[in-house]
Order: C-alpha cells, then sequence, then structure tokens
C-alpha cells in the first residue's frame, strides 16, 4: 500500500515552514493537493516536490484558518492521487498509516504506523479530529492518515509531545476527519484561479533589424538586464539587431528571485519582423517550458512539457540553447537536449532577443533578470542535397567528400540499408587529416534472432593503430535490412549536431545519445561514411546528405 500511496504525498515548502501534503484531485496534467493553512500562512506561492525529486511551483488557492486546512495546485505533469476513505465505517482500535516528511529532513517520505486512538469533535477546529498513536514530528503538517488500503482518512495537524509533572506524556498526534476536509475542499479549490504559464501570454514589443545587420553570422556574447515592469503589458527584451533565420542561439539566465517568492520565466524570441508573426521559447519557475507563435497574443501554443533540471532558486542559473533551421528546431536546457521543435509557422528571417515576462503574473516591479552569454550564430547550409553510393576500396573506408571544414555542425543524411545481413553507415566529423576524427553511425548485426542493429561512436588519433570506442549501444528505432529481399531494405534518417565538447545523435527523428566530444575539439572534413567494418562490403546508398554550419 505504501509503495502505492507515495507518490500522491508530496512535500511542501516556503521560505519559513517545512511540511507535507496529499494530492487528491489530477485533471490532466493539473494536481490538486490538500495541506495545512499554517505550513502555508502567508504564502501565495509554495515550493511543491513529488516522487521525492521533482520539484514544482504550486499557488495556494484557498486557505481556512480556523480548521488548518488549504488546496495547493501544481501544474505541468504526470501526477498521481490518493481517494478518500469512508469515515463512517472508522472505529477506535483500527490501524491507520501517517505518511510525511518528518522534520523536513531530505529524502523520502516517512512512514509511521498506529491505531485510532479517539475520534471526538474539536471547537477550537471546528472540526470532527482523529486521535493516533502513530509517531507523528514536525513536518509531516499537512501529510494524509491513510486507511491500510490506502485511502484518505484524515490530515494530520498537530501532536503533542511533553511532560506532566515531571513525567513522560506519550505522543499523541491529531488529523483533521476526511468528513470536514471533503466539505471544505469545493469552497478552498474555488477561491482563486491562478494562470498558469501557458495560457496567457503577453504581447512582444515588435522590433526591425538594422540595415546593416542582414550580412552578420555573428552576434555576442553580451550581458545584460532585463527590468520587470508590470504596468506596461508586454514582455520585456534586449533585441540583437540581427537578421536571421537558421541560427544557434544561446544565454545563461540568472533567476530574479525564489519560485516561492513569485513565478518568473525567460527565454527568446526570434524570426520576429514588424507586424509579422514570430516565435517565442520560454522556461518557467513552474519547472515546466513552452514555445508559441503568432503576432498577437493569444499565440499559438506549438509545444512544451516539464523539465527535470531547472533550478529555480532564488540567483540559480540556467542556459538555454536554441537551434532553428527552416521548419525545424531543437532546444536545450542546461546542456540536456529537450525536444525537437516544430517552427513551421515562421521561417522568415527576423530579429532575435532575450526576454522575461512572458506570461502574466510572471513579473515583480523593481527586480531584475539577469542575462550572460548571449550569442546567436548564423548556421548556413554549407552542402547539400547529395546522394549517391558508398563503395568501399580495400583498406579504406567507403566515404563521400566535400569541401565543408568545420567544428559545430548540424549534418543529416538518409542511408538505404543494403542487401545482406551486414552493414553500416554514418558521419566522419572533425577530420583535419591529423590528430583526431570522430566516426558516429549505426551497424547491422546478425544473430540467431534476425537482424539486430547499434549505433556506436569511434575516434581515432595518428599514430594510434586501431580506433578507440567512445561509446556504443542499442539502436532503438532502427529500421533493419531484411535479408536479401532487395525490394524491403529499410531507409535510416541519421542526423548529428556537435556544439563545442558535446554532440546530439539521432537515429530516425529521436534522440540515441548524447555524445562526449571533449577530447576532440578540432575543426575538420564533414563526410557521410559507410562500410567502416573490415567484415562490411553492403556499399550502402544515401540521399538528402544536408551540412549546416556557422
Amino acid at each position: 500500500m505504501v509503495k502505492q500511496a507515495r507518490p500522491a504525498v508530496v512535500r511542501v515548502e516556503t521560505n519559513s515552514v517545512s511540511g507535507s501534503g496529499a494530492i487528491y484531485e489530477v485533471d490532466g496534467r493539473t494536481a490538486y493537493i490538500i495541506t495545512n493553512h499554517h505550513v502555508v500562512e502567508g504564502y501565495k506561492r509554495v515550493r511543491v516536490t513529488v516522487n521525492d525529486r521533482e520539484e514544482y511551483q504550486g499557488d495556494v488557492l484557498g486557505a481556512d484558518s480556523v480548521r488548518d486546512l488549504a488546496v495547493v495546485k501544481i501544474c505541468c505533469g504526470s501526477f498521481t492521487n490518493l481517494a478518500f476513505g469512508d469515515i463512517s465505517s472508522l472505529e477506535v482500535g483500527d490501524e491507520v498509516v501517517i505518511i510525511g516528511y518528518a522534520l523536513g529532513m531530505p529524502g523520502e517520505a516517512t512512514v509511521s504506523r498506529g491505531i485510532v486512538s479517539a475520534m471526538r469533535y474539536d471547537s477550537n477546529y471546528q472540526s470532527d479530529v482523529i486521535q493516533t498513536d502513530a509517531a507523528t514530528n514536525p513536518g509531516n503538517s499537512g501529510g494524509p492518515m491513510l486507511s491500510l488500503s490506502g485511502e484518505i482518512l484524515g490530515v494530520h495537524t498537530f501532536g503533542i509531545d511533553e511532560t506532566s509533572g515531571g513525567r513522560p506524556l506519550q505522543g499523541l498526534g491529531f488529523a483533521i476527519s476526511g468528513t470536514t476536509v471533503q466539505e471544505r475542499i469545493p469552497i478552498l479549490q474555488a477561491v482563486v484561479s491562478s494562470p498558469t504559464p501557458t495560457v496567457i501570454p503577453k504581447p512582444a514589443l515588435t522590433r526591425t533589424p538594422a540595415p546593416s545587420a542582414g550580412g552578420m553570422n555573428r552576434f555576442g556574447p553580451i550581458s545584460g538586464e532585463l527590468w520587470h515592469d508590470v504596468s506596461n503589458g508586454f514582455i520585456e527584451g534586449e533585441y540583437a539587431d540581427v537578421s536571421m533565420a537558421d541560427m544557434l542561439i544561446e544565454a545563461t539566465f540568472i533567476n530574479p528571485y525564489s519560485s516561492s517568492y513569485n513565478s518568473w520565466d525567460y527565454g527568446f524570441i526570434f524570426r520576429q519582423n514588424r507586424n509579422a508573426p514570430f516565435i517565442h521559447v520560454a522556461v518557467s519557475s513552474y519547472n515546466n517550458w513552452a514555445v508559441n507563435s503568432g503576432e498577437n497574443a493569444p499565440y499559438n501554443h506549438v509545444g512544451g512539457g516539464t523539465l527535470e533540471h531547472l533550478d529555480t532558486g532564488a540567483g540559480g542559473k540556467n542556459h538555454l540553447r536554441v537551434a532553428a533551421i527552416g521548419e525545424r528546431g531543437w532546444f536545450f536546457v542546461n546542456g540536456e537536449f529537450v525536444s525537437t521543435l516544430d517552427l513551421s509557422d515562421v521561417t522568415r528571417a527576423g530579429d532575435v532577443a532575450v526576454i522575461t515576462g512572458a506570461f502574466e503574473g510572471d513579473e515583480v516591479d523593481e527586480k531584475v533578470t539577469q542575462f550572460e552569454e548571449f550569442s546567436i550564430t548564423r548556421l548556413s547550409k554549407r552542402y547539400g542535397p547529395a546522394g549517391g553510393k558508398l563503395v568501399k576500396e580495400p583498406g579504406f573506408i567507403a566515404v563521400h567528400e566535400n569541401s565543408v571544414w568545420t567544428r559545430d555542425l548540424v549534418v543529416e543524411a538518409e542511408f538505404i540499408s543494403p542487401q545482406g545481413e551486414n552493414w553500416d553507415y554514418g558521419f566522419i566529423i572533425r577530420n583535419p587529416e591529423q590528430n583526431w576524427l570522430e566516426v558516429i553511425g549505426i551497424t547491422a548485426q546478425s544473430s540467431a534472432f534476425g537482424n539486430s542493429g547499434r549505433w556506436f561512436h569511434k575516434t581515432h588519433a595518428s599514430g594510434d593503430s586501431a580506433y578507440t570506442t567512445v561509446a556504443e549501444g542499442p539502436g532503438p528505432g532502427l529500421r533493419p535490412g531484411f535479408g536479401r529481399i532487395i525490394s524491403k531494405r529499410a531507409i535510416n534518417y541519421l542526423m548529428l549536431k556537435a556544439i563545442g565538447d558535446t554532440g546530439w545523435f539521432f537515429l530516425n527523428g529521436d534522440l540515441v545519445s548524447e555524445l562526449d566530444l571533449s577530447h576532440n575539439l578540432d575543426s575538420g572534413w564533414v563526410s557521410v561514411m559507410g562500410d567502416f567494418f573490415l567484415d562490411h562490403q553492403g556499399s550502402p546508398e544515401f540521399e538528402h546528405f544536408n551540412v549546416w554550419a556557422p
């Protein structure tokens, strides 16, 4: 039971108090939590931790100081809720379980077990209360008292643990009865409805690119400040005065304050022109991200989701990066790939800005969102589309050469799996014909169970007698060949992004792995390759080989 109930028990924190709560209702990606009034007292927003690791900003919808109850709403994630039990059948002597974050200690919620000692009406709380001998401590406040079947019987509120006449009293715990809780929830839940950051976006201040910016290939890095101004009703931004469509945008943002103080957001606007649609990408203190497009609010919501590793504390830093090429984009937060972006709504070149206050309620007057290392790099199509057949010569890897020399890039190609059971293909990058080169690709392997596949990343330095394997693993989503039936040969789409010391390898649109390129920061030639392994003679074909680079 405890294992099933634990995901619905949450930690609720403010700057001064740490308590517990229970998710009692889930509506799509929104969850409603019952906790104590004294846990959230004086705060409109609190920190809520789900599953001991996922932190959300919670909005306090309503609170009842008499009955010591409050309802908190969080968004947006995948949540589990607990049902309420039948209090009318509860009797003295029945076993109960208390789950909560006792003493505010880090880590998992703690569990204690006891019996119902008494049930009585408490005039101070104007509620029926349930007394238990289960061990409770500060931090358990707001957590659920559960039946052995995992249903909510009450909300733990206070305990007694003291001495009388020099003799120790046994610890006593009390919970507000689930009957009272259910009666008060509709009132508390309806008190206020706080906006979520994907519903009420604000309009942007339109800027026109400078006439001389058209030939600029790089901007920044610069650092600066975005002052909050609630009264102007606009997204605050600092523009680069560039005109780009395909580009790499990145910046590090510093949180203006803690997420428990007020919500905040920041990110980028790009491809913006006067009186024309643009795209903005933003993250928020709700631990989520959103992509919107359009000219005026309400915008077209293109995509979004939750973030696992966003620092939401006061003064915390988060690095955001967007790569945009034509109708496609890729979003990264703190060096981790988040999602592919649909940019088909706006494909023309336009200005780029760092922004804050993209959503209603995410600003506090006189507060400042700082940004560092804001930079933009134009990505130009340097080669492609090209196609052909990779024919191996004895002692050599089969390659298709071109004139692209770069370190950072986006490279893609579709490969047609050759006849037979053993083949490989992929890319060679950072190959200066000396020092290092990187080979990243996929390979088919025949076995008793048919063809399976793997991906691999190998490196080679001049003077080495063999290639070194950097990483490898199963090829999820690989469309293997089908033996010798030529008409059923599969096509696999490979894409690779390399930026500085990190790369990201995609197979058929899905991220396969992040790549460690820190050992090779050289610029070099870029190629498609095939028949890397000595026993492979398949001569794979390729199409739509394209390379974008600064």
